[in-house]
């Protein structure tokens, strides 16, 4: 798994790069082969965004949250990017089982 982080009017420090690899490994239990995360924080004001870009093998996810806590958001990106894959695997693996006779609805 490769991991990138970047920051925007924020400081890097090691507790979020801490958090931010460790809630990345909740993901990477979905992929086999070569998985892809570009991480972006920012803060405007108040408000802490998180972005997160995953790629791998024929696959890409985006997911975005903003909160008045950047590690709140981190977890909100985490939970849409697993909510997304697990749709995506369960659509896949519903196309693959379907029988000549039935239709893809």
């Amino acid at each position: 798994m490769n991991l990138k982080i970047s920051y925007k009017h924020l400081e890097a420090t090691h507790g979020i790069d801490d958090v931010t690899r460790k809630k990345s490994e909740k993901l990477k239990k979905y992929f086999h082969g070569k998985l892809n995360l570009d991480w972006n924080f920012t803060v405007e004001k108040h408000a802490h965004i998180a972005h997160c870009h995953l790629t791998g093998d024929h696959i890409e996810f985006f997911a975005e949250a903003t909160t008045d806590n950047l590690y709140s958001a981190i977890d909100e990106v985490v939970h849409h990017l697993e909510r997304q894959v697990k749709r995506n695997k369960e659509q896949t693996r519903n196309k693959k089982h379907l029988v000549r006779g039935d239709k893809a609805a």
